[in-house]
């Protein structure tokens, strides 16, 4: 089954602030809470903050695990 994760992110200078909005089951019901998003007050100073992510159920992802930035250019492997 597919489902699609809207998020939005917002670069701030040295790192990015992200906001999980929902999830939907169609990509035209995604689509229509963004525009509904852009309009509300924080969100339309940054309209170009919105990704929607075709996602599966019952998958794994970041299965070899993940790096973070700490610094603007500076990236650290972390491991768990």
């Amino acid at each position: 089954m597919e489902l699609y994760l809207i998020e939005h992110i917002r670069k701030v200078e040295t790192f990015s602030e992200g906001k999980i909005i929902g999830i939907t089951c169609t990509k035209e019901k995604a689509e229509k809470v963004v525009k509904e998003y852009k309009k509300k007050t924080g969100f339309k100073k940054y309209k170009n903050g919105f990704k929607i992510k075709r996602m599966e159920l019952d998958k794994s992802y970041h299965g070899k695990g993940f790096k973070s930035w700490y610094k603007k250019g500076s990236e650290k492997n972390s491991s768990l």
